[in-house]
C-alpha cells in the first residue's frame, strides 16, 4: 500500500526545485519527521514552502468528475475508489495543507483530476519516492 502526502508548492519554490526535486523532498522529510516539540517551528518552515489547498474547489472537481462512476464514495472531504475490476482501492484524504492519498495501485484514478494542478508535489516518505504530478505522463489513454 502506498501512501503519498500530496502538496501545493509556492510557485516561486517549484522555479527553484523543479529540476533538482530531491532538495524539496529533502526539506519536507525533514519536517515530516520531526518531533512534537518541534512541530510550531516545522510549521512555519513548512507555510513558506507551501501554499493553502483550495479544499472545497478540489473536493467538488472531484465529485463532480467522478460522481456517475459505481466504484465512487465520498464522505465529508475523503474521497474514495473502489474498483474490483482495475483492483483498486484508493482513499483520498483532503486537507488545507496537504493531500492523503492512500492505494495499492500505480496509477490510482484520483491522478486524473489532480494533474490538474502543476504545482502538487507528492512524496511517498517510507518509500523515499517524490515526483511533480506534472512529470506523469498520461495516465489513462
Amino acid at each position: 500500500m502506498r501512501n503519498f502526502f500530496i502538496f501545493e508548492i509556492n510557485p516561486d519554490i517549484k522555479k527553484m526545485t523543479q529540476n533538482s526535486p530531491y532538495e524539496l523532498f529533502h526539506t519536507l522529510e525533514t519536517i515530516y519527521y520531526q518531533s512534537r516539540d518541534e512541530a510550531i517551528l516545522s510549521y512555519h518552515f513548512l507555510s513558506q514552502l507551501i501554499q493553502p489547498i483550495k479544499v472545497r474547489e478540489l473536493d467538488v472537481s472531484l465529485f463532480k468528475r467522478f460522481q456517475e462512476n459505481y466504484f465512487y464514495t465520498k464522505y465529508k472531504n475523503v474521497h474514495k475508489m473502489r474498483d474490483i475490476y482495475r483492483k483498486e482501492n484508493t482513499k483520498l484524504i483532503l486537507n488545507k495543507t496537504y493531500l492523503r492519498l492512500e492505494t495499492n495501485v500505480i496509477k490510482p484514478r484520483f491522478f486524473e483530476e489532480l494533474r490538474k494542478n502543476p504545482n502538487f508535489f507528492l512524496c511517498d516518505f517510507e518509500e523515499k519516492d517524490y515526483f511533480w504530478i506534472d512529470s506523469l505522463e498520461s495516465v489513462f489513454l
